[in-house]
């Protein structure tokens, strides 16, 4: 048996009583477990609902092609965040990010620092201790950074200087570069960042989680922050979410 604790993504039905679901977990990064008579059998109903963070143990059988399946034995929720279940916008951003954590997520790898910050952003919205839109940002970028593509952001590319007024993000080369060494940045389609853009974007990618959910922003920031999340998603992943076309219909 193997016990581990994961935060679950998505429920399937399979058959006419039984489930699978996805999990997220920091040992196994994302798994899916088979969890016989799992539609109908209250002893793991509140465990194995989407967005629920539990302790899940499960057996592994190997096939002849040495393929792993794995089976629900036991499980026992540790954190429900109910509050988002009650609000239609929370469940679908909430949703959204389920929907990118599974687009993004591997069998096998490590994934705490993804763990983390997925109960961290689902505590924040379960909690209304941020703007949902300012979190959906920090999600969007920290994730991306989590996953190995962190951008280049100490200084510019070519000069590496610290910072300039402005600094331009080259979203193909996911770099910096300063507005001396920068040419033709609006046919290339780079983005400027005033010192405050370059500031938040930073201080998302780079601090650590205990400061990482405890600031604000001017609406104006916020419409700049959330068009350069979503461009730089756009650039590397080339996917559409559907799930965050309908959060941004319920807005």
């Amino acid at each position: 048996m193997t016990t581990v604790k994961g935060l679950v993504l998505k429920e399937i039905d399979s058959g006419e009583s039984s489930k699978s679901i996805c999990v997220l977990t920091a040992e196994l990064g994302v798994i899916y477990i088979y969890v016989r008579g799992g539609r109908k059998s209250g002893k793991t109903a509140s465990s194995t609902q989407a967005l629920s963070y539990s302790t899940l143990c499960f057996e592994e059988k190997r096939n002849a092609k040495g393929q792993v399946s794995r089976y629900l034995n036991s499980s026992e929720p540790v954190k429900l965040f109910y509050n988002i279940r009650l609000d239609a916008k929370k469940v679908a951003l909430a949703a959204y990010f389920s929907e990118m954590l599974i687009y993004c997520g591997t069998e096998g790898e490590d994934h705490t620092e993804v763990l983390r910050l997925a109960l961290n952003s689902l505590h924040f919205l379960n909690e209304d201790k941020m703007d949902p839109e300012l979190l959906k940002c920090v999600f969007e970028f920290r994730l991306l950074c989590e996953i190995g593509l962190r951008p280049g952001l100490v200084g510019c590319a070519n000069c590496f200087s610290y910072e300039s007024e402005p600094m331009y993000f080259d979203f193909d080369r996911n770099c910096l570069e300063c507005a001396d060494c920068c040419q033709d940045a609006e046919n290339r389609g780079l983005m400027a960042l005033d010192k405050t853009m370059l500031y938040l974007v930073r201080f998302i990618a780079l601090t650590d989680y205990e400061r990482l959910f405890y600031f604000k922003i001017s609406d104006r920031y916020l419409e700049k922050l959330n068009f350069f999340t979503e461009r730089f998603i756009a650039c590397h992943f080339k996917h559409r979410f559907s799930t965050l076309e309908f959060y941004k219909m319920m807005k």
